[in-house]
């Protein structure tokens, strides 16, 4: 059988040099050149900026290097923490900048091409291997997960150097596996890898049972390998499992920090409940994921939604290369390549294609192996049968599909995707270039900024990675409606790199009319994006925030009082006395943080734990008619002595009677929706405040 080894053969025979092994090696390097170039072109702009979890992997990167040794990172609905360590590395080195941390997926993506090459080379061939990484690095998938600073992208790799060092170890004769020390070590290493998978990401969790399957696949049909190797892959196995134990023990005594397996809960309560329509329709959609145009990976942020993982020509070789290990599945080599591909779809076969480019991700080292098997026998079958004018025309054949798929994937990765007015807005493009924008102006000072979202693991990471100065006091809120004025400092208008106070505010974050005209803001510069994106511009202004303050509390009517002895109402302003049924209660709070500890989140990533505002109109009978909870200038930037006015708008029911409506307002943390005592004298006397009365009247 060509092309074709047995694992059971290979385990004993002596190795002889290979002729043919120096060109392979050749080509390899010669495709990774062209993999590392594509992957390091205009890295700085595309990715345009940063994902909320790119940050998130930045945050934590830069607070290892302060001295925080997590076991689990609670940011981005929790995840393991090796590649923020890997990153805490190249930033020790390089600097804690955003292009350290937009290069660190790229030595991840090269060297899976590596451990690809590797293995396939030693299961399969030379030629195989090389078909295998050359499509590999020309497609999208490896392109886009190869720049996208994830800890999904670290997985590949490991996961393709634990298979090659363990192909490695076990492809030696019994004595050697007795009696040899590197034989040993070799185990060792795929111990070790076993265990960083596990706290790379959460697919790893699945990805071990690999190894002991192949191990029952051998007992059945290669007993004499079996037992050469059993013992020996399960210590290491075992080893690994043992690695992430303190992982694990985290996990259990904290048992709310996964937040991302509530994911799972859909399809696995429908289930147990003996309806498998919903696992099978999203086992299917993962599956037509892989060929169907439309129905792959709808994720914006990290692929072209609907774009498939495969071209219609490599979808059909990959699939003649999967009937191809069906057929010879007595083969050790194929039976574990199929075992590895169905592994590592295994967690979009439950959740279906949604966001199937990073959860199959473990699957994509072996997935061009199938259509690579397929064109190296092809071509085999054609020599044999035709000659090798024929084989040469596969090859060519072949060489055409690899640059072609090259081709579409960059016009697809760098024009189609990166120049995307959606892409560049869930890259937070607009709040990087603002982070330039200060970076170049030599004013110190407060920097007000307005943002969609200004909790603590989102928008604000994003600026904290992209900003290099760190002379600037950063406040953060949502000028749609909220603003935060910090206490009080040298105004503005003094010397040119004194401590003014700046406040910006982008398109998609613009100052509510009722902030916009207060007399302390005046327009410094407009600075213009890309007429097409979806955030264009934002606004710098010059901001003398006691200023706003007095002109708020004019506005205002008093209402004092004291929640929690941490944060005090100061006073409020109803826009209209008087509503209709069905209209709009617009009212407008004012707030001063007496003491922020009481009140900041414990764990700053949870936005859950973050406080919230309440006002409730209440009819005659004291049932709630209308409300709004929110509050848009979140607490975990909270400094004693900041002040706070909060919008409060919501609408009343069309079929409301006429008559009074008590506003009540209190407060409250998300997490436990326990609402914080009114104080008098120290002593609670009930948990909101009654403001006035609103009458309904008709129109």
């Amino acid at each position: 059988m060509i092309g074709v080894r047995s694992l059971e053969v290979d385990l004993t025979k002596s190795q002889t040099p290979n002729p043919k092994s120096a060109g392979h090696w050749t080509l390899f390097i010669f495709i990774l050149l062209l993999a590392a170039a594509l992957r390091l072109y205009r890295l700085d702009s595309v990715p345009p900026g940063l994902t909320h979890d790119e940050a998130g992997h930045g945050h934590d990167g830069i607070a290892i290097l302060r001295g925080a040794r997590p076991i689990y990172e609670t940011v981005g609905y929790g995840r393991e923490p090796l590649y923020d360590y890997v990153i805490a590395g190249l930033m020790a080195m390089g600097g804690p900048t955003g292009r350290v941390l937009r290069f660190s997926p790229v030595p991840f993506g090269l060297l899976t091409l590596l451990a690809t090459f590797a293995w396939v080379r030693l299961a399969f061939d030379g030629p195989t291997a090389l078909a295998a990484v050359a499509l590999q690095a020309a497609s999208f998938w490896s392109l886009a997960t190869s720049r996208q600073a994830l800890r999904s992208g670290m997985l590949p790799a490991l996961l393709a150097s634990a298979v090659y060092v363990y192909w490695r170890s076990v492809h030696k004769p019994r004595e050697i596996i007795q009696k040899k020390l590197g034989f040993w070590l070799e185990m060792g290493a795929f111990a070790l890898l076993i265990g960083a998978m596990l706290y790379t990401y959460i697919p790893a969790r699945v990805l071990w049972v690999v190894f002991p399957a192949f191990l029952i696949y051998l007992a059945i049909l290669h007993r004499a390998t079996f037992r050469r190797v059993w013992l020996p892959t399960l210590i290491a196995v075992l080893a690994g499992l043992l690695l992430s134990a303190p992982l694990f023990a985290y996990l259990r005594a904290h048992p709310g920090a996964e937040q991302r397996l509530e994911m799972l809960d859909v399809p696995l309560q429908a289930l147990l409940s003996g309806d498998i329509s919903v696992v099978l329709n999203r086992a299917w959609g993962c599956i037509a994921g892989f060929f169907v145009p439309g129905r792959g990976d709808d994720f914006l942020a990290y692929t072209i939604p609907g774009r498939p993982f495969f071209d219609p020509l490599t979808g059909a070789l990959f699939l003649a290369g999967v009937g191809l290990c069906l057929a010879r599945w007595r083969d050790p080599a194929r039976a574990f390549s199929l075992m590895w591909f169905l592994a590592g779809i295994s967690p979009s076969l439950i959740t279906g294609s949604a966001a199937s480019s990073t959860r199959s991700i473990a699957a994509l080292p072996v997935a061009f192996l199938f259509p690579a098997l397929a064109v190296v026998t092809g071509a085999r079958w054609a020599m044999a049968r035709w000659g090798g004018r024929i084989a040469w025309a596969v090859g060519l054949g072949f060489v055409g599909l690899v640059l072609a798929t090259g081709v579409a994937s960059a016009r697809d990765y760098f024009v189609v995707w990166g120049e995307s007015p959606d892409v560049r807005a869930a890259y937070q493009h607009t709040l990087v270039e603002a982070a330039g924008y200060l970076d170049a102006q030599p004013e110190s000072g407060v920097v007000a900024l307005s943002t969609v979202y200004p909790h603590a693991p989102h928008d604000p990471y994003v600026f904290e990675i992209s900003l290099q100065r760190r002379d600037l006091s950063l406040r953060w809120f949502d000028a749609r409606r909220a603003l935060l004025i910090p206490p009080s400092f040298p105004p503005s208008g003094g010397d040119e790199k004194g401590g003014g106070a700046r406040l910006i505010a982008p398109a998609s974050a613009s100052l509510d009319t009722y902030f916009a005209d207060l007399p302390s803001l005046r327009v410094r510069e407009r600075v213009e994006m890309r007429s097409d994106d979806l955030d264009p511009f934002f606004i710098v202004y010059d901001w003398e925030p006691q200023v706003a303050w007095a002109a708020l509390r004019e506005r205002a009517q008093g209402a004092r009082a004291d929640f929690g002895g941490a944060l005090r109402l100061l006073g409020y302003n109803l826009r209209a006395p008087t509503v209709a049924p069905g209209g709009t209660i617009e009212l407008v709070t004012l707030w001063q943080v007496t003491n922020p500890q009481l009140l900041r989140p414990q764990n700053l990533s949870n936005a859950n734990e973050e406080l919230v505002l309440f006002t409730h109109a209440l009819d005659a009978a004291g049932n709630i008619v209308g409300q709004e909870d929110r509050l848009d200038a979140p607490a975990w930037d909270w400094q004693t002595g900041d002040t706070i006015a909060q919008i409060h708008r919501f609408t009343l029911p069309p079929d409301l009677s006429l008559g009074p409506l008590a506003l009540k307002v209190g407060v409250y943390r998300r997490s436990d929706l326990v609402r914080l005592p009114v104080l008098v004298d120290g002593e609670g006397v009930g948990d909101a405040v009654l403001l006035r009365y609103v009458e309904v009247v008709s129109e």
